[in-house]
């Protein structure tokens, strides 16, 4: 590789990097309770149901998760940033909690789209300026964490359980594409997260 397209090379890796910025990342969370209701709501339950495995969890597992996420993490969270009261130590963040709810699938759905949208009402309502950005809360294991980085990886955080959603129902199908399996990294990796 010569130097021009090592620099070329470099050059579109940066742009694939973005910067967080508050008005790019609430349209996500304004969409993941769409996006998750078009993907699983009136499924057959066997789809919602699905793992990959001891460990693992299940699409309906994983809206559970982001219920108890949206009650107890990231708002919460936040306002314990913008208080900046002398403690402002995070409550530890049980991400097993209420993973075994057996509620129906869309009563789950529906409440998960009513906090989300509570909780962005909230975000907006502060309007949150450059400076808020850059305060700091304590994170129980990770110590002085920022406004920026708490909204960045909740918006991450959505992402990822979005992918993790459909990589699972993908591989239930592993056996049942035969050798088009070759042709869907999805179903060739070992990649497995819990959450």
């Amino acid at each position: 590789m010569t130097a021009l397209e090592r620099i070329i090379e470099l050059l579109a890796a940066e742009e694939r990097k973005m910067d967080f910025k508050l008005e790019e990342g609430i349209p996500v969370l304004e969409r993941t309770p769409v996006v998750l209701a078009a993907l699983l709501d009136d499924l057959p339950g066997s789809w919602s149901r699905v793992d990959e495995g001891p460990d693992t969890w299940s699409p309906r597992e994983v809206v559970a998760h982001l219920i108890h996420g949206e009650r107890t993490n990231w708002i919460p969270r936040a306002r314990i940033i913008l208080k900046q009261e002398t403690y402002r130590r995070f409550d530890p963040f049980d991400r097993f909690a209420e993973l075994k709810s057996e509620r129906p699938l869309k009563d789950l759905l529906e409440e998960f789209d009513h906090l989300r949208s509570g909780n962005v009402a909230t975000l907006r309502g502060w309007n949150l300026k450059a400076k808020d950005m850059e305060l700091t809360g304590e994170h129980p294991e990770f110590g002085a964490v920022t406004m920026r980085q708490l909204l960045a990886t909740w918006v991450v955080h959505d992402l990822s359980h979005i992918a993790q959603i459909t990589r699972t129902m993908a591989r239930s199908y592993t056996a049942a594409v035969g050798p088009w399996t070759a042709y869907f990294r999805v179903l060739q990796r070992d990649a497995r997260s819990a959450g």
